[in-house]
């Protein structure tokens, strides 16, 4: 499951892994994922499905309002973290590079500790266009989201699956801190 900051790199991000076009993408300020969408990915020999979300703190006149987004991703993480679905295996949170830990540490409680019970796997995604860019959003802000209580499964770096490309070293996260079989999401 990725969700996220509108304008993050979620869709972006669902691209690279497939290496198909098939989420649609903006560069404007505007998110352009309305409804939560699952794309099929084998990464490693195994499947996946990723679904991506609409994007949050997106303004009211956006694409889908930010109190919106919110009620989606809490409906979906409910229904897949439900004891008759359990479908969920790995939570991957983008964040923009400009965002400090303080702004988005509510929704990594609401979303890890609340609804999830902390019991899926969380890896965190800023500046994500490179790993250089990675490496440095996590040098600048890792010490705030550790005070803050936040825990993830991707930081500090494991020098084991660094590769040069940034999707590349995402896929390795993924396979490595999937819980479960091809069925999961």
């Amino acid at each position: 499951m990725i969700f996220g900051e509108t304008g993050s790199g979620k869709s972006s991000f669902i691209n690279r892994i497939t290496q198909y076009l098939l989420a649609e993408t903006s560069n404007d300020a505007h998110g352009c994922t309305s409804t939560p969408e699952r794309y099929p990915v084998e990464i490693s020999g195994r499947k996946y499905v990723l679904i991506d979300t609409p994007g949050l703190n997106e303004g009211s006149a956006g694409t889908v309002p930010d109190a919106e987004a919110k009620q989606l991703l809490k409906n979906l993480l409910r229904e897949l973290m439900s004891s008759k679905s359990d479908d969920i295996g790995l939570l991957v949170y983008f964040v923009r590079s400009t965002t400090h830990p303080r702004t988005f540490v509510k929704v990594y409680n609401k979303v890890y500790s609340g609804i999830c019970h902390k019991r899926v796997p969380i890896i965190l995604v800023g500046g994500w266009r490179n790993e250089r860019d990675m490496e440095i959003w996590w040098a600048t802000n890792g010490d705030q989201c550790n005070s803050l209580g936040m825990h993830f499964e991707n930081y500090p770096c494991d020098p084991a699956t660094h590769v040069a490309e940034p999707s590349g070293f995402l896929r390795n996260l993924i396979a490595k801190h999937y819980a479960s079989d091809s069925s999961r999401s």
